[in-house]
């Protein structure tokens, strides 16, 4: 629900505002103890949109990275290069015992955030 919530204020507020629209990227990625979702686009970026940025969707979010995290669980919103926002949430992660072993001994053909975040469903 959160990525959703992320979605839909990019579109509503940055790239529904441009006539020729843009581009909106969403990225996931562990980078250390941390698994990272960026939502990234291309739109009128901030204060051009008309809005007074109280919206309940990133109170939101920040509501349940606290509940669900604590202080560990983070929502980080930038300026993107050259235009538009980027959106960040960042909560702790850590690989499964097996894979830390697969990685510890080098036997990982991938890179470590190019692979599978979850779990294979038990049959």
């Amino acid at each position: 629900m959160m990525l959703q919530s992320l979605v839909e204020n990019a579109i509503r507020h940055g790239l529904e505002c441009q006539p020729e629209g843009g581009t909106l990227t969403i990225v996931a990625d562990v980078a250390g103890n941390s698994l990272r979702v960026i939502a990234a686009g291309n739109g009128a970026g901030f204060g051009v949109a008309p809005g007074d940025g109280t919206g309940p969707g990133l109170p939101t979010i920040r509501a349940r990275l606290t509940l669900l995290h604590g202080n560990h669980g983070q929502l980080h919103i930038a300026a993107n290069s050259p235009s538009g926002v980027a959106a960040t949430i960042a909560v702790p992660y850590q690989l499964s015992k097996q894979r830390r072993a697969g990685q510890q001994a080098g036997s990982a053909t991938e890179p470590a955030n190019r692979r599978r975040l979850l779990k294979p469903p038990i049959r």
